[in-house]
């Protein structure tokens, strides 16, 4: 599509935005040939590529406070978005401002339009070439899905991290934990090092398996460094770590003690991208950047009556990591839980999950085409014994759930998609904030 001359940001994005609809393009060509054209900015800043099926955003966040509590001029790429693009490109905490996000589109647009770019490959050309542009110490970087074939995998990271490994967009990367972990694996680099979270199993082993093959130096979340949560609370979530460097209790703003897992590995990440440094001033930066840290939308409390918690758990991991997590923060307290999600997740899965600790369920969805009908979740209810109804309108949904919270001394959760999350919090009159 031609770019005109004075169209504004949201028109351009909106543009942007239709790359999405053309689907993925797996592969590393089409990123390259990209950017070749802009100088190969991806090769001007140092990085951090983290992938894995859950935690990599925290784990992100985490690191990135941790560097630039170190005094690294750090960058932050993430995805998806809650609210507003710019929530992708981060420079120490600040995301691209719209002045910034317009001259990229501005300048970049002919080459997309000779690419014809998927919208990811797009979005990582921009996020880069800002980065290039903005004298990084350090760029830490979410891969997007996968690994191996991920536009993020450009890069020749300092360090690799791999958080979990379970069942997530199977009709990508494989359906057995081996064949998604050797995906995520290929962010490996020959002679790299890699900080592992990966439980013990098929999957961690796949990975060693590859490491090993390549000469890769691994450190793992539970060796290098060991963590213990001490208590989850409205102010987050209190462990005790372990690393070469620090040894002692830190509070992550954070809720649920697999924040306190990403933590330990963003601190054990952290180790191995500032050493060389005395100990005593890693210590400092790794507790200084975990009591720091600012993530939205992950176990985000909201004060209120009846009060609310807001999470982006899309998947059934994660869905069990949120309950584990409600049950600590809201012990016995009936809770009104707010769904949705895109129509390639295991809903009946995530369903049976929440139904843990859902008193009463409000099935909704989200607009455009990804979303699943409120009435097909419901189908989609795994035991006949969870209280549901399907409520389509996302506002409605939120009000029911509050009325009936309110009624019965309990809390709402609003869970599910991004897409959901997304439209959900104006209507909670939460803000994604513009630094973190």
């Amino acid at each position: 599509m031609s770019f005109t001359e004075g169209v504004s940001l949201r028109g351009r994005l909106e543009d942007l935005y239709r790359f999405e609809r053309s689907g993925m393009r797996p592969g590393l060509t089409g990123i390259e040939r990209l950017l070749e054209k802009a100088g190969r900015p991806d090769r001007a800043f140092p990085s951090v590529l983290i992938a894995g099926t859950n935690g990599k955003g925290s784990t992100a966040a985490t690191l990135a406070s941790i560097l630039r509590a170190a005094g690294l001029r750090t960058g932050l790429y993430t995805s998806p978005h809650l609210v507003r693009f710019n929530e992708r490109i981060r420079v120490d905490g600040r995301e691209i401002s719209d002045a910034e996000l317009d001259d990229l589109l501005t300048r970049w647009w002919p080459r997309f339009e000779e690419e014809h770019p998927s919208f990811f490959e797009a979005a990582t050309a921009i996020g880069f070439d800002h980065f290039a542009a903005s004298s990084l110490d350090a760029a830490v970087v979410e891969v997007g899905l996968g690994g191996r074939l991920d536009a993020t995998n450009v890069l020749e990271p300092m360090v690799s991290v791999i958080t979990t490994i379970s069942s997530d967009h199977a009709e990508i990367l494989g359906h057995t934990l081996r064949r998604i972990a050797i995906e995520k694996a290929g962010i490996v680099k020959e002679g790299g090092r890699l900080v592992l979270g990966v439980r013990p199993g098929e999957a961690r082993n796949a990975i060693l398996e590859i490491a090993t093959a390549r000469g890769a130096t691994v450190e793992l979340l539970g060796r290098e460094a060991r963590f213990r949560v001490l208590r989850v609370g409205e102010d987050g979530t209190e462990f005790h770590l372990k690393t070469s460097s620090f040894s002692g209790a830190v509070t992550i703003p954070l809720h649920g003690a697999h924040q306190a897992r990403n933590a330990a590995l963003a601190a054990l990440a952290a180790e191995t991208v500032l050493s060389g440094r005395p100990g005593g001033e890693i210590a400092r930066a790794i507790e200084a950047g975990i009591v720091d840290t600012r993530w939205p939308a992950r176990v985000e409390w909201i004060e209120g009556d009846p009060p609310i918690l807001v999470d982006v758990a899309h998947n059934v991991e994660g869905a069990i990591a949120l309950g584990v997590t409600v049950a600590a923060l809201l012990p016995g307290r009936p809770i009104a839980v707010v769904a949705a999600f895109s129509r390639d997740k295991a809903h009946d899965k995530i369903l049976k999950a929440l139904g843990r600790v859902a008193g009463r369920f409000f099935l909704t969805q989200f607009a455009g085409e990804r979303a699943t009908p409120a009435v097909d979740l419901l189908h989609a209810a795994p035991a006949r014994h969870l209280d549901c109804e399907a409520v389509p309108d996302v506002r409605e949904a939120i009000s029911r759930a509050k009325s009936w919270a309110r009624s019965r001394n309990g809390a709402v959760l609003v869970t599910g998609s991004f897409f959901l999350v997304g439209e959900a919090l104006p209507i909670l009159d939460r803000e994604v904030p513009r630094a973190i």
